[in-house]
């Protein structure tokens, strides 16, 4: 009897007896293995969170990087969504707008262009080139230039601090009364980003306020009557890509095809220099005259898309990847490793769906990508967590005999 007893009374020395699937100690009552399994999740949970965070940083890897092209430079998941978006079958035909490609043509053929799409009688002309330089041969292009009803003209802009300076303007800056100006500058943080957003206005270094070249646009177009040409606060917009279809004429088909120019806002400039071509989220590249284009469209909706505030993603990533780790940490069945990759599997549908949605439906752009790996890694972090208390369990048992013997 008494060395039937014995390893009885080692085990008691020694530690808890607990439960090797989930590390519960087993002589505790049902309400306190619950409250141990809420707490261990949720520092797995906690692990897991860093884990994303890191691997989510500037100087690591992210999950977005892996949908990336090298000519895109970067990439967000919020770009995927769109991309989702646009592959539908349901396309709106903006019949506001026509952009007019002049190609590489010169001063003189560009202003036979004007005097031709004079006579087609458009509601307004936003002229995307720089005249920066003049030439000889100018007269001909500022007479058919005078003929254009609502004409806008781009201006570069320089950034001084909180606010801008104007640093390329064409040479007749100010000398045509039917001529108004807009910024043509991208609200991008650095050269090669993706172009997201379009900027209302920008404010000059002599207090005035510049609208943007698609916010001028607009005005000048009488299609948006509720806009204000200097607005009190400086504001920037996502730009609708997905689901647009903008008609394009080429130079050489203008004659032929007049009628779709009457009364239309009428974007003129090309998309084929390539030192004008930016990435954006449904393109690897796409010109600036058609990004403006798209900018124009989105205003002249109304469509006001919001981004979906982080504490709401970061709740939605803490409480996805809660849901996979106390599984991890709660079921006992055989059928738990399947059970858990079947809903790993779920979720990251449901994130991608719920994502799809606000976007479609509610003009909402989330970023779900923290969330996405959260759930991708939370059991990893189950693992490691699992892992580092056998490592400490047989760190405390090396001990324990060490003590013992000495």
């Amino acid at each position: 009897m008494e060395e039937h007893s014995r390893p009885h009374t080692e085990t008691v020395k020694t530690g808890t007896p607990v439960n090797p699937d989930n590390g519960v100690p087993e002589n505790t009552g049902p309400r306190r293995q619950r409250v141990f399994l809420l707490l261990k999740a949720s520092g797995i949970t906690a692990l897991a969170f860093l884990l994303s965070y890191l691997l989510t940083s500037p100087f690591t890897a992210t999950l977005s990087a892996l949908f990336s092209s090298p000519e895109k430079n970067d990439f967000k998941m919020s770009d995927l969504l769109c991309q989702i978006a646009d592959d539908r079958p349901v396309r709106d035909f903006d019949d506001r707008i026509v952009i007019l490609d002049i190609g590489n043509l010169d001063r003189p053929g560009i202003a036979e262009v004007f005097s031709i799409l004079a006579l087609c009688e458009p509601a307004a002309v936003a002229i995307d080139i720089n005249f920066e330089v003049p030439s000889d041969n100018d007269s001909t292009l500022l007479a058919a230039l005078s003929a254009l009803p609502n004409v806008i003209l781009p201006l570069g802009l320089r950034q001084k601090g909180n606010k801008f300076e104007i640093s390329e303007k064409p040479f007749f800056y100010g000398k045509f009364n039917n001529v108004k100006y807009g910024a043509a500058n991208f609200p991008t943080s650095r050269v090669g980003a993706t172009v997201r957003e379009y900027a209302e206005s920008f404010p000059l270094t002599d207090g005035s306020v510049l609208p943007s070249f698609p916010k001028a646009t607009a005005l000048a177009s009488g299609l948006k009557t509720d806009l204000k040409e200097n607005p009190d606060n400086v504001e920037t917009g996502f730009i609708r890509y997905h689901s647009k279809e903008i008609p394009l004429i080429h130079y050489e088909e203008l004659e032929e095809r007049a009628e779709q120019i009457f009364n239309k806002t009428v974007l003129v400039g090309t998309t084929t220099d390539a030192g004008d071509v930016y990435p954006t989220p449904i393109h690897s590249s796409l010109s600036g005259l058609e990004i403006h284009s798209y900018a124009l469209s989105t205003i002249l909706d109304g469509s006001r898309i919001e981004r979906l505030p982080k504490i709401i993603a970061d709740l939605i990533a803490v409480l996805s990847c809660f849901l996979i780790v106390w599984g991890a940490v709660g079921i006992k069945w055989g059928t738990r490793g399947l059970l858990l990759r079947f809903a790993q599997v779920v979720i990251l549908y449901l994130l991608v769906w719920i994502g799809y949605s606000l976007l479609v439906d509610y003009e909402i752009v989330s970023d779900f990508s923290q969330a996405i790996l959260m759930v991708t890694f939370g059991l990893f972090a189950f693992d490691l967590w699992t892992g580092s208390e056998v490592i400490v369990k047989w760190s405390k048992k090396k001990i324990n005999n060490y003590r013992t013997k000495h």
